[in-house]
């Protein structure tokens, strides 16, 4: 198993990751994992785009509009 460490596969396991840490935020009721969502969900973006996976940005642009819309109301 080749374990490629290169710039995007790192931004992927970081997105990862704090998505990870914002879904505990938002389970915890903290207005913060909004906003750590938000950041990972641009991460998502970023590797869905350089990808060429549509899916994957389109979804994530989606999240963004929906953790923002949870950040203004809680």
């Amino acid at each position: 198993m080749q374990v490629n460490l290169g710039f995007w596969s790192l931004a992927d396991w970081l997105a990862f990751a704090l998505t990870l840490a914002g879904v505990w935020q938002l389970s915890s009721h903290k207005k913060s994992g909004f906003a750590i969502n938000t950041f990972a969900s641009i991460i998502w973006v970023a590797v869905g785009i350089h990808s060429g996976l549509s899916g994957l940005t389109a979804l994530n642009l989606i999240l963004i509009l929906i953790y923002a819309r949870g950040y203004i109301k809680k």
